[in-house]
C-alpha cells in the first residue's frame, strides 16, 4: 500500500503489532496512538500533533523510526487512545470473565455487531461479525471456550446447568469506562453449546449515526423521507433481511421527530436498542407483554408517533394500520425481499386493501454495503461485466470504478465501514389503484421501476460506485437476487 499521511479513525483498527509495541502507560502520558508498523517504522497520531516535546520523548523510547500521521478528526484522538489504551486494562487476568472483557473490548474496537462462540468437534472458535461479514478472530480449547459460555451465563441471569434448550438473556459490561449492553442467546449444536452476543449500540456508536444526513441517503431519498415523516398520520414501513440497518434508520428518524419537543413520541421494541431522551421507550416481555398487547396500551396514552421495533403477525399489523387512520403517524419493520413485496406482505397478513391504501404512506427497502478502505483503494476501469451489471453502454467502459485492495489499516480486507442503499416507493393514487385492483408484485415493480423510473437499490448502488463510496463487488452482493434489481 501507499503510506498514507492521513489517517481516518473512524474507519481504522490499530494493529496488534503496533499496540505491543508501545507501553499503555506512556501511550495515555504522552497522548499517542500507534497505528501501525510498516517497512520497519511505527506509524502513530497523537492528541496534541504541535507538541513537540511529547513526540520528541516518545521518539526516544522506540527503538524504530516513528512517522507521524495526521489524524482526520483531531479532536477525536484522545478518546480513542483511552478505548485503545483504558485505565483498567481489561485484559486477560486469568479469569474466564477477564478473558470475556479482553473479547468485547476488541469487539468494540472492531465496531463488531455480533459476537459468536463456536463449538466445533477439537476446539472452539471465537467470530466477530464486522461490516456485516464473520471472521474468525482466535481459536480456544474446548474447556476454556465452556467456561466462557458459562461466565456468560452466569452475569446474564441464564441457568448454567441448562445446556439442553435455548436460552436468551441481556449481559452489561463496563469496557473501558463504556457501559456496554448485550443481547446473549445460546442454541444447544453437535459439538456442545453455541453462545452469540448482539453488541447493542453504544452511545458514542449512536452519535455517529443520529442525524439522518449520516446514513447515506441521496439528496432524493432524503427529501422521500423527510416528507413522509412530516405527515400527521400514516404508516412509514422499512424492510430488509437482518442487520441491514433498518434499527437505525428509525432512531434517525425519531431522533428528527423529537427535535422540536412538540410531539409525544412512543416506541415498542425488543429490546430496546438505544435509550434515547426525549422518547417513551417501552421494552417488550415475550412472557407478560406482547408487541400487539403493548401497542393497544400505547394508545391509550394519546402519542402522536409509534415506533414499533417489528411487525410480526396479523394482530399487530392490524393495530399498527389503524392506530395511523386515527391520527398516529406509525414506524415500523417489515420482513419482505423488497420494497414491493412490504405490500404484499401486509395483505397476506390479513390487513384490508382498503386499510393499507388509506394507511401506507411510504415503503423503504434498505440494505447495507461496506465502503472501500480510503487508504488503499484504487480506481480501475470498468470492464464489460461492470457495464453489464450495471446496464451501462460500451461508452462508459471509460468510467473508473474503485476496487477494494487491502492494507495494514483495514486488516487486508479492503473495506472499513458501511452505509446503506435506499429503494423508497411512495404510495400515490396509481399504487393506491393497483392494490386495489390486485395488481401482481411484478406488474407494480414494471411500473415503478420501468415506467416511473423508481431509483432501485441496484442503480443506488451505482450512483454510490462512481462517488467512490462503495464498490461493484458489494452492490453485486447485496443486490443479485432482487426482482428490482
Amino acid at each position: 500500500m501507499n503510506n498514507p499521511d492521513t489517517v481516518d479513525l473512524s474507519r481504522t483498527v490499530a494493529t496488534r503489532e503496533a499496540l505491543q509495541a508501545v507501553p499503555p502507560q506512556l501511550a495515555r502520558r504522552l497522548g499517542v496512538l500507534p497505528v501501525m508498523i510498516a517497512d520497519g517504522q511505527l506509524y502513530i497520531v497523537m492528541a496534541d500533533e504541535s507538541d513537540d516535546s511529547a513526540l520528541s520523548q516518545f521518539e526516544a523510547q522506540m527503538t524504530m523510526p516513528v512517522v507521524v500521521l495526521h489524524a482526520r478528526a483531531p479532536e477525536a484522538v484522545a478518546s480513542v487512545i483511552r478505548r485503545y489504551y483504558p485505565e483498567q486494562s481489561g485484559g486477560y487476568d486469568g479469569t474466564s470473565l477477564g478473558l470475556l472483557g479482553e473479547i468485547v473490548r476488541r469487539a468494540m474496537l472492531y465496531r463488531c455487531s455480533d459476537i459468536h462462540f463456536d463449538a466445533e468437534s477439537k476446539t472452539g472458535l471465537i467470530r466477530l461479525r464486522i461490516d456485516g461479514l464473520l471472521r474468525t478472530d482466535r481459536v480456544l480449547p474446548h474447556e476454556t471456550l465452556n467456561e466462557l459460555i458459562s461466565a456468560v451465563k452466569v452475569s446474564s441471569g441464564l441457568d448454567m446447568a441448562e445446556r439442553r434448550v435455548p436460552q436468551d438473556g441481556q449481559l452489561t459490561m463496563l469496557i473501558a469506562g463504556e457501559e456496554i449492553s448485550m443481547r446473549v442467546a445460546t442454541i444447544p449444536t453437535l459439538h456442545g453449546e453455541k453462545l452469540t452476543l448482539r453488541i447493542l449500540a453504544t452511545e458514542s456508536i449512536a452519535a455517529e449515526l443520529a442525524d439522518l444526513n449520516m446514513l447515506g441517503m441521496s439528496g432524493a431519498h432524503h427529501r422521500l423521507l423527510l416528507e413522509a415523516l412530516g405527515n400527521s398520520h400514516g404508516v412509514i414501513l422499512l424492510s430488509g433481511p437482518t442487520g441491514s440497518g433498518k434499527t437505525t434508520t428509525l432512531y434517525a428518524s425519531l431522533r428528527h421527530l423529537k427535535e422540536p419537543g412538540t410531539l409525544h413520541i412512543l416506541s415498542i421494541e425488543d429490546p430496546v436498542e438505544i435509550p434515547l431522551d426525549g422518547i417513551n421507550q417501552i421494552r417488550i416481555d415475550s412472557d407478560r407483554v406482547s408487541f400487539n398487547r403493548a401497542l393497544r396500551s400505547t394508545l391509550r396514552h394519546d402519542p402522536d408517533v409509534i415506533m414499533i421495533g417489528e411487525i410480526r403477525d396479523a394482530e399487530t399489523a392490524d393495530i399498527a394500520i389503524k392506530s395511523a387512520l386515527t391520527g398516529h403517524l406509525v414506524l415500523s419493520t417489515l420482513h419482505a425481499n423488497d420494497s414491493v413485496g412490504v405490500i404484499t406482505r401486509l395483505l397476506n397478513l390479513g390487513v384490508s386493501v382498503d386499510l393499507v391504501n388509506s394507511a401506507l404512506r411510504l415503503v423503504i427497502a434498505q440494505r447495507l454495503v461496506r465502503c472501500p478502505c480510503p487508504h488503499c483503494m484504487t480506481w480501475t476501469p470498468a470492464t464489460e461485466a461492470d457495464c453489464e451489471f450495471f446496464g451501462w453502454g460500451a461508452d462508459d467502459r471509460k468510467i473508473m470504478l474503485p476496487r477494494a485492495a487491502g492494507c495494514q489499516l483495514c486488516h487486508d480486507t479492503g473495506y472499513a465501514g458501511r452505509l446503506g442503499l435506499y429503494e423508497m416507493i411512495p404510495v400515490d393514487r396509481t399504487i393506491r389503484d393497483m392494490i386495489r385492483s390486485g395488481e401482481s408484485e411484478d406488474h407494480i415493480s414494471h411500473y415503478l421501476f420501468k415506467e416511473c423510473q423508481i431509483v432501485t437499490l441496484r442503480a443506488d448502488g451505482a450512483e454510490k460506485v462512481l462517488k467512490g463510496l462503495t464498490t461493484i463487488d458489494e452492490v453485486q452482493r447485496v443486490t443479485c437476487l432482487l426482482r428490482s434489481a
